[in-house]
């Protein structure tokens, strides 16, 4: 019996060790992130000039589910879906499922997904500049 006891035990050990992704989601306690910066392409960021163009804020509870609200021109457009987070050396990257209100997406393919890194200077940033998008910098409220 004891050795049972024992390979139970290592294996236990194995399978909770063998989780090399740090799943961060446990940390997050209620997030609101404000847009602060907007580059395009070489152009300098738009918030040394004054006024940004739009207004756009990211709102991540702790059950997993995100809402996006969007302001720019008229209405406040707003969007909601699910996320997960995964620790890599660059940062934490955010991984959105939209679920409503599509049209503002920022994402290269065009479909219900988009990607955030949060840096590690504390800002979380879109992922969208790197199919020529706009660069888009928030900042924790």
């Amino acid at each position: 019996m004891n050795v049972l006891n024992y390979i139970v035990g290592i294996s236990l050990i194995f399978l909770v060790s063998a989780c090399g992704d740090k799943n961060t989601t446990s940390d997050i306690k209620g997030e609101t992130w404000q847009l602060v910066e907007m580059t395009a392409g070489m152009v300098p960021p738009s918030d040394q000039e004054g006024e940004l163009s739009m207004s756009q804020t990211y709102v991540f509870t702790p059950e997993m589910t995100f809402t996006k609200q969007q302001t720019k021109d008229g209405p406040t457009i707003e969007a909601s879906g699910n996320y997960t987070t995964k620790e890599t050396s660059e940062g934490i990257f955010y991984s959105l499922k939209y679920t409503d209100g599509l049209q503002i997406v920022g994402s290269c393919t065009g479909n219900d997904s988009e990607e955030l890194l949060l840096r590690k200077d504390g800002k979380l940033q879109n992922s969208w500049m790197m199919c020529d998008g706009p660069l888009l910098v928030y900042e924790k409220q």
